[in-house]
């Protein structure tokens, strides 16, 4: 990580990819709840409020279009609320909507990548602070935001891909692919062919508790299919 002035002025952390999939892993081992290929679904719960100590208002009255929110208090724990509607659709409906445990699960994550990652932005170098305007400790996560290789903004870019290798680590992950090829009778020495993908994202989707589409991008991400050139989401920073 290094941060970086942008030419608008504003503070900026950059992470390489691998990185993050790397400061996810690190995370979760000393959290002691690193998952393993027989027991791979990452309790976020309480990675947020056992390891990240975070105050977790999973009830929160957010507007509609907005799945999260982590607020950085000054000598206390960071805050994050989850919609309450989130909440409600995925652990209290008898019959929850398709999708909502996923999304639930997703937005937990999404929230976690930004304590971690972006602390730095409201801790910036004591000698400069008083250079810039004072910087933003709330990041608001709006519904289109939260996405697994998604994202317009970059920090939530960057929180989609830790959202992704928090609950996907690499390496398990990669275990659990040669897996689901084995039992899609695929050949193990090839990349997951275009038409096999979505056999194989079924199960790791099922595995790791997400959804088939978070299994397919981090199928992508990984380099795992067999596919034209995929555009990166992640552009250096300027030198």
């Amino acid at each position: 990580m290094r941060r970086y002035r942008h030419r608008d002025g504003s503070l900026r952390v950059w992470f390489d990819p691998e990185e993050i999939d790397r400061l996810a892993e690190e995370a979760l081992h000393r959290a002691g709840l690193l998952p393993s290929l027989e027991a791979p679904v990452v309790d976020v719960e309480r990675f947020l409020e056992g390891y990240l100590g975070a105050d977790l208002d999973q009830y929160a009255p957010l507007p509609h279009d907005v799945l999260g929110a982590t607020e950085f208090r000054p000598g206390v724990p960071p805050l994050v609320q989850v919609n309450a509607a989130l909440t409600h659709a995925a652990l209290d409906d008898p019959h929850p909507p398709p999708g909502s445990r996923g999304r639930w699960r997703a937005t937990l994550a999404h929230e976690a990548g930004h304590i971690l990652l972006h602390r730095a932005l409201v801790e910036p170098d004591p000698s400069q602070t008083s250079l810039f305007d004072p910087p933003d400790r709330l990041f608001r996560c709006l519904q289109r935001e939260v996405a697994f290789g998604g994202g317009s903004d970059w920090r939530e870019v960057q929180a989609n891909r830790f959202m992704a290798a928090l609950l996907m680590p690499k390496p398990v992950f990669v275990a659990a692919v040669v897996r689901a090829k084995q039992q899609e009778g695929l050949l193990l020495t090839e990349p997951v062919g275009t038409g096999a993908v979505e056999g194989v994202a079924r199960r790791l989707a099922r595995w790791f508790d997400v959804s088939r589409q978070a299994a397919r991008i981090r199928l992508l991400e990984l380099g795992l299919v067999e596919t034209p050139g995929q555009r990166s989401l992640y552009r250096r920073p300027p030198s």
